[in-house]
């Protein structure tokens, strides 16, 4: 090779290095513009809050998030019921594809129940609602048993304890070989969803008086919430499943159905829809929920909203990155989580001038 041709050689290669780092620093930039923006809190000036009552916010939560909400997962049980009977009534003749669809349905079935037990008011906590239908750890030797009596109609089912029925036997059920059309594992399943059908249908959401509650009471299950999805759902199995070499081989809650990201997110949901305003319009008590950061705008508490929606957004982000196979991505959103619930219990509580106290959360 001439000088000449070594000397256009090296050019040529600069200018590619040149390129390759030009083009580097541009997707950095556009990286940290994309997340300057995600994590840039949502302008509220031109939006002019009212000044809501307590009974307001509670009657709004009562009527457009938790009522809504009850009926979306009334609507989900209503189509598992017709699901499980169909499967356990098919003569030994189920294909895969039917188990499929039924735990299919038995998803969206749960999503709809974890986003509307995020935040446990008014007739959840008063009839126990999370225990009788979400009762967790199941008890195998218990749910052996009760599929023996071949339980069958309400007062039979009521006689069978929490840890043998709802939801998590189902779900162990439908995860096993033995559960085919026609036997007695089948037939109990489907009195398990009737039952929990039961229990949902008893929940009324009528108003304010609905919840039993004050600000104190609620703000309270708020700050127990994101400690339940914090600690409870994510970090706790996180940090249980440390020491494994991969950690796909470790236990993540709802991994059965491969529904652990999407569980951690209808729960955030149920959460985020009572923190922050989701629209572009200033909620109106008579047709819309009253999120937190609303009532204190409505409050002049302008800089305590405004880091609310901050935290909150950073959580809303995060959430949307968690992968089990990357723990780091579960861990970022503990953290958010996490700094939520500080700010809740220390700035908002003080600027609210309520107590932080035991909400049905704790003592997990």
């Amino acid at each position: 090779m001439n000088l000449q041709h070594q000397y256009e050689f090296k050019n040529g290669v600069l200018r590619g290095l040149a390129w390759v780092v030009l083009a580097f620093v541009l997707l950095l930039v556009l990286n940290f513009a994309n997340s300057a923006v995600a994590a840039k809190p949502a302008d509220r000036s031109d939006m002019l809050f009212p000044y809501y009552e307590v009974a307001e916010v509670l009657d709004s939560v009562a009527i457009h998030h938790h009522a809504k909400d009850t009926a979306v997962l009334r609507d989900q049980l209503e189509a598992l019921s017709v699901a499980t009977a169909q499967y356990c009534e098919t003569d030994g003749k189920a294909q895969p594809a039917h188990m499929q669809q039924l735990q299919a349905q038995y998803a969206k079935a749960y999503l709809a129940w974890l986003e509307l037990s995020a935040v446990v008011m008014g007739p959840m906590l008063d009839n126990n609602t999370v225990r009788q239908i979400d009762f967790r750890p199941l008890r195998l030797n218990l749910l052996e048993r009760a599929i023996k009596k071949q339980p069958q109609g309400a007062q039979a089912m009521a006689m069978i304890g929490s840890p043998a029925k709802g939801f998590p036997a189902l779900e162990y059920l439908l995860t096993q070989n033995n559960f085919k059309s026609g036997t007695p594992q089948c037939n109990y399943a489907h009195e398990v969803v009737l039952d929990i059908a039961r229990t949902v249908a008893g929940l009324k959401w009528d108003d304010a008086q609905a919840l039993g509650a004050g600000m104190q009471l609620y703000f309270n299950q708020l700050v127990g919430a994101t400690h339940n999805l914090a600690w409870e759902r994510m970090e706790k199995p996180l940090l249980k499943n440390r020491d494994e070499a991969d950690a796909n081989a470790g236990h993540w809650p709802f991994s059965e159905f491969q529904l652990t990201e999407k569980a951690w997110a209808a729960q955030w949901q149920g959460i985020e829809h009572l923190l922050m305003v989701t629209g572009q319009t200033v909620p109106q008590a008579d047709t819309q929920v009253i999120p937190l950061e609303a009532y204190l705008r409505g409050l002049g508490k302008i800089e305590l909203a405004d880091t609310l929606v901050a935290h909150s957004s950073a959580v809303a982000v995060a959430m949307r990155s968690n992968d089990i196979t990357k723990p780091a991505s579960v861990q970022q959103s503990v953290k958010a989580l996490k700094v939520l619930k500080g700010f809740l219990e220390s700035e908002v509580a003080k600027g609210l001038k309520v107590s932080i106290q035991f909400s049905s959360s704790d003592g997990d």
